[in-house]
């Protein structure tokens, strides 16, 4: 699984959310680790009223070679959102995520480049209130996702306001390139995929190998609140996984975060897609 040449993702603009608690882990299969907390047969994130699910693949429609429409779910025949694809020419963003499973529903979170004619390494990411979603909130929450290198590693990292209520503050998150045990359980076929650290969380441990690291934390000892990877198995339209973990899992991170996990993820998803398309038909 190559690195997304424009997985191209700082929040534009205070208390913490409540401390870390651990979370179930997930096992091998198109079901979600983590049981359902309310709601008719969902998964979803606890305190985020069970309007995201905790686990989530993407499939384009079967026996199609290129839809514009991939769509989001537990489940190939039970998508939970649709996200509408654009290339660069139609002056609209890459990805636009819509408040349900048909693409008629409102725009929700759009992911896509800086310009139509500035592709670069920065995706502009916005999540906008509607269709049930971020009620709380008036304004549409804009932030960039850089594609950075660290020790020749790749990371994508953004800011966001977590919290749920008016106990809310901004906090750094980072996707980091990974073939741990969080990829592994989520799709013990992939070689590699991407997990999402909470870059402002205590420590979980001194970190290290993984061998030797506390469950949930990164090398540096922090909380991995989601994970991702391409499918790694055989599939005519199944693109990939995805799932929340730990405090992301529980939903004290906010819906902001959780729409934002969801969005980005989808962006190195799509864009890992489209390189990989392209790679086979050359």
């Amino acid at each position: 699984m190559g690195n997304p040449t424009e997985a191209d993702f700082t929040y534009e603009g205070s208390t913490a959310p409540p401390p870390y608690a651990p979370a179930n882990t997930h096992t091998e299969s198109d079901t979600p680790a983590y049981q359902a907390v309310t709601g008719e047969g969902s998964s979803g994130v606890s305190g985020v009223t069970n309007k995201i699910p905790q686990f989530l693949n993407a499939y384009f429609p079967p026996l199609t070679k290129w839809s514009r429409m991939m769509y989001l779910g537990e489940h190939a025949e039970q998508p939970f959102f649709a996200v509408t694809t654009h290339t660069g020419l139609s002056g609209k963003p890459m990805l636009e995520m819509h408040a349900g499973p048909t693409g008629s529903e409102p725009i929700i979170a759009t992911a896509g480049a800086q310009s139509r004619f500035c592709s670069g390494k920065t995706t502009v990411v916005k999540l906008i209130p509607g269709g049930g979603y971020l009620e709380s909130s008036t304004e549409t929450t804009t932030f960039n996702v850089k594609e950075t290198y660290v020790k020749r590693h790749v990371t994508y990292p953004f800011s966001i306001e977590v919290g749920l209520g008016k106990d809310t503050r901004v906090e750094n998150f980072e996707w980091r390139g990974s073939s741990g045990e969080e990829v592994k359980g989520l799709d013990k076929s992939s070689w590699r995929g991407y997990k999402l650290v909470r870059l402002g969380s205590d420590s979980l441990g001194p970190g290290g190998e993984r061998a030797s690291r506390s469950t949930g934390a990164s090398s540096d000892g922090k909380e991995v609140v989601a994970v991702y990877t391409a499918n790694g198995s055989f599939s005519r339209n199944k693109v990939f996984k995805f799932q929340f973990l730990e405090s992301g899992a529980t939903g004290v991170l906010g819906e902001k975060f959780a729409l934002a996990a969801v969005i980005t993820a989808s962006k190195i998803g799509y864009m890992e897609f489209i390189v990989t398309q392209s790679a086979a038909a050359s």
